[in-house]
């Protein structure tokens, strides 16, 4: 990837230690994460994936998709709700969008 901290944009990418130091600060992070060559968390629909597509370089990447979507709020990350029941056990919305959210998530699944 790229050695240079200051670009951004849809097609952004961060390593694992960087995303660390951005949502626990000054705490040391762990040993496992390796190196600021290792892995990278990446959007992929940006620029830069069609980029790697075309080159061809993705023969020598591999790529893993997230598990889900997540939001900063508050000071935590959280899950975005994908399931009738994850919208209820939110802390991301108050009682009335709860209701909504679970009434939109179960008329999308049909």
């Amino acid at each position: 990837m790229d050695r240079n901290d200051y670009y951004g944009g849809e097609c952004a990418s961060l390593n694992l230690i960087q995303l660390w130091k951005r949502f626990r600060g000054d705490d040391k992070p762990p040993a496992q994460l390796g190196s600021s060559r290792g892995r990278y968390f990446m959007m992929a629909n940006g620029t830069l994936m069609r980029v790697l597509i075309h080159t061809a370089v993705t023969k020598y990447l591999s790529f893993k998709a997230v598990d889900g979507g997540f939001v900063y709020n508050k000071g935590k990350v959280h899950k975005v709700p994908a399931t009738d029941m994850e919208a209820l056990k939110s802390p991301l919305m108050g009682l009335f969008e709860k209701r909504r959210a679970r009434k939109f998530l179960i008329c999308s699944r049909l």
